[in-house]
């Protein structure tokens, strides 16, 4: 179990996918540095390079098999930091003698002085577990919640206007579609409203999408067709609130409401190992002119704000041309890769 992200005083969580790609990315960077420092031509710094990389991939590995096994044990934040250093310090004179011991002698000297490595592994150390209290510290609940609330707060539906035009239109020839109409926009808006925070059920949101969907039939009818492919399994699977209605209102708008052709959206959703992924796909037309999808970036990197705050760089969002689409049936895709059993705040 680690420590809770919101506990400022707690230690940094280092044991997160996010933490282990920074300490990796940091490593390397420093092993490209000392490596192209030792010369100008590539005989002259792709040895110590090579060098640098062997030593250190496994004295980050070993950094975080350490401290996230003792996770238990130094809770603290200034016992985590003392542990973090002094292994930082530590683990690329382990892993140099290891290797020196394995193949009876490097081949490269270290471009640096023992001290000055050892001193460069505890400052990256200190600054990788900096960075994660800092972050700890942004993720506090009440932090948090506030930022999930701005950034929920975005979400207002576009389609509001519209859909009141709609329902005035069914008010005198079809008065009990008219009130669907407004009790589906009444039940979106609520969701777009104070839930910045919470999860919901995959089940849940397919109904909000449903109900938005609705709406959308009013205006398009027959132009919009829909395919739904849900594995039953991820039904009761936890994701943020009121993020695939925004995916599939990007469909619509984009393909469905930009064409005077019928278009096709295609929704998917499945669990593929330990991720929750979403695939979203709509026909669409290319316009003649350098495409600008307005309104689509704006919602996408508003999703994406939110899912690093909420799983830092364990979720995933892509989107863009569907390969393989042949001219006049080009297709759109946006695919959300979310992990599961993430806790939040």
């Amino acid at each position: 179990m680690t420590p809770s992200r919101g506990d400022a005083r707690a230690a940094a969580d280092l044991c997160s996918a996010g933490a282990a790609l920074r300490a990796f990315a940091l490593a390397n960077l420093s092993a490209l540095a000392l490596g192209l420092a030792a010369g100008a031509s590539p005989t002259a710094w792709s040895p110590p390079l090579l060098h640098e990389l062997a030593v250190a991939q496994p004295a980050v590995a070993l950094w975080l098999l350490l401290l996230c096994g003792g996770a238990r044990l130094w809770r603290d934040a200034r016992l985590q930091a003392v542990v973090a250093v002094t292994w930082g310090a530590a683990a690329p004179w382990l892993v140099e003698a290891a290797l020196a011991w394995a193949l009876g002698g490097l081949p490269h000297a270290r471009p640096l002085p023992d001290w000055r490595g050892a001193a460069l592994g505890a400052l990256l150390a200190a600054l990788l577990v900096q960075h994660q209290r800092l972050r700890a510290q942004a993720l506090d609940p009440a932090h948090m919640r506030a930022r999930l609330d701005e950034l929920q707060a975005r979400i207002r539906p576009h389609f509001l206007y519209n859909a009141l035009n709609a329902a005035s239109a069914l008010v005198h020839e079809q008065p009990e579609r008219a009130e669907q109409v407004l009790d589906d926009l009444a039940t979106l808006f609520r969701a777009s409203v104070g839930r910045g925070g919470q999860l919901s059920s995959v089940r849940e949101e397919i109904e909000l999408a449903r109900r938005y969907l609705d709406i959308e039939d009013v205006r398009f009818g027959p132009r919009m067709r829909l395919a739904w492919d849900v594995d039953d399994a991820c039904l009761e699977l936890r994701m943020p609130t009121l993020t695939l209605q925004p995916l599939l209102e990007n469909a619509v708008r984009h393909g469905v409401e930009s064409s005077s052709r019928p278009c096709g959206i295609d929704v998917a959703i499945r669990r593929r190992g330990a991720h929750l992924e979403i695939d979203v796909r709509n026909d669409y037309t290319p316009r003649a002119t350098p495409a600008r999808h307005s309104g689509t970036g704006v919602a996408l990197a508003n999703i994406g704000q939110r899912l690093r705050l909420l799983y830092d760089l364990e979720a995933e969002i892509r989107h863009g041309p569907l390969r393989g689409s042949e001219p006049g049936g080009e297709r759109w895709r946006v695919r959300l890769r979310l992990p599961l059993g993430t806790h939040t705040p």
